[in-house]
């Protein structure tokens, strides 16, 4: 037998934006045009905090998780096992397939079939549909995308004074990857001197530095000492 489901909010209050009291928001096919905008708000508002937020020194990265609600649904029985779907070749490059997943509906669970989509923005990760059983009830969580880690503000290594005769050989020439976010500053590649001979050290993004432009590393000719190290580093503007 099955009995009535409902959104769990986990909270003890209302929601503020639309006014639902907790556990009284009950639909079949998940959260209502109200619910929806004020999930994306909050959203938008936390994405727009993290591009905004000063960095200093290495930031540590992390994932911006978009937090989707429960959906709890009081059955007895399990949802079915996946089914096994064949993929149709993507559309066009860049997209990702989106897995089918059973969804409770109307009493009954339904298989949503699976289908090709193409990220929000470039290293957004998506993650499935799942369900989870707490304390012999059913949750169900709906599929979303994940930000990737922000780059952070690139340190370089500590300045040393390196010279030697060999000269550095010629620069390697890079195929940068996709930015990972927008105003990603790229540091270029550079030959280190290992004391014997010179090792390339591939490039990397770096979030950019507010009043400070990055000024490439590299190897400076014709010193009386020879070849000299000049390290890269943020230079005020």
């Amino acid at each position: 037998m099955v009995s009535h489901y409902r959104f769990d909010h986990r909270a003890p209050q209302p929601c503020a934006p639309c006014g639902v009291a907790p556990g009284a928001c009950a639909r079949p096919r998940g959260l209502n045009g109200v619910q929806r905008a004020h999930a994306l708000s909050v959203v938008a508002s936390a994405l727009a905090a993290l591009l905004v937020a000063p960095a200093t020194g290495h930031a540590q990265a992390a994932s911006v998780e978009i937090q989707v609600p429960e959906v709890r649904v009081e059955a007895q029985t399990p949802p079915p096992a996946a089914r096994v779907e064949v993929q149709p070749a993507p559309p066009a490059p860049g997209h990702v397939w989106l897995a089918g997943h059973w969804r409770w509906e109307h009493g009954a669970y339904v298989w949503v079939p699976g289908h090709w989509a193409r990220p929000p923005a470039q290293g957004y990760v998506w993650v499935p549909a799942e369900w989870a059983q707490r304390g012999g009830v059913w949750y169900f969580r709906e599929g979303h995308w994940k930000a990737p880690p922000p780059a952070g503000v690139y340190t370089p290594p500590p300045a040393a004074a390196v010279t030697g005769q060999q000269a550095p050989p010629a620069a390697v020439a890079e195929a940068q990857p996709a930015p990972p976010s927008n105003g990603a500053v790229w540091i270029p590649g550079y030959w280190a001197w290992t004391g014997s001979r010179y090792v390339w050290v591939a490039g990397t993004w770096s979030s950019p530095r507010p009043g400070f432009v990055w000024v490439p590393s590299h190897w400076k000719g014709g010193t009386p000492y020879g070849w000299k190290w000049v390290q890269g580093h943020w230079r005020r503007v």
